[in-house]
């Protein structure tokens, strides 16, 4: 679709300047804004992910944020909770299948146990998810409270409606880039 350069992210009291790539997707209320690795580097960014925690270094100044959360959900995983239950009703009536997955689930754990003692290590302890990593940004004094800032993108994001409702008919520069996004 077309590119923006020098657009000023304000994270915590500190403006960063941010290329973004404005896409033509649809509309997301959760994340209509993705920063990747660029925005990150530019922000000094250092993710604690044993604590949740990601830390901005701006021209000094230090803005911290916690991301521990996992209330952005998808339809489609509410669509997926409600098939497996489906499923699930549908597995008890054929006791055939049941049988041959019971005998199939002890072949599995009778081998799991042989290997179990390579699992155990006194030295590191399996940690559960700890969400979608999230920050506070504003741009134009929109304030973005589930911004969804992504590693693995080597550019950082915009939809096509989220730039029009910033920036009205204001013309981008255009873009070549084709980007492959991933779920």
């Amino acid at each position: 679709m077309g590119i923006m350069e020098e657009i000023c992210v304000r994270v915590g009291n500190s403006y960063v300047p941010t290329d973004f790539t404005i896409v033509n997707i649809d509309t997301d209320e959760r994340s209509p804004i993705i920063l990747g690795r660029p925005f990150l580097n530019t922000a000094g960014a250092i993710i604690y992910a044993s604590n949740a925690k990601i830390t901005f270094n701006i021209k000094g100044n230090k803005e911290a944020f916690s991301f521990k959360n996992k209330t952005l959900s998808t339809p489609a995983q509410k669509e997926t909770v409600g098939k497996s239950n489906t499923q699930n009703k549908v597995k008890t009536k054929n006791k055939g299948k049941q049988k041959a997955q019971s005998k199939t689930t002890q072949m599995v754990t009778a081998i799991r146990m042989k290997y179990d003692h390579l699992l155990k290590s006194p030295h590191l302890i399996k940690k559960e998810d700890l969400g979608v990593p999230t920050i506070l940004c504003s741009i134009n004094r929109c304030y973005f409270y589930n911004t969804v800032y992504d590693i693995g993108s080597g550019v950082n994001i915009m939809a096509k409606v989220t730039y029009k409702f910033l920036y009205g008919t204001m013309p981008m520069d255009p873009t070549y880039v084709q980007l492959q996004l991933a779920d």
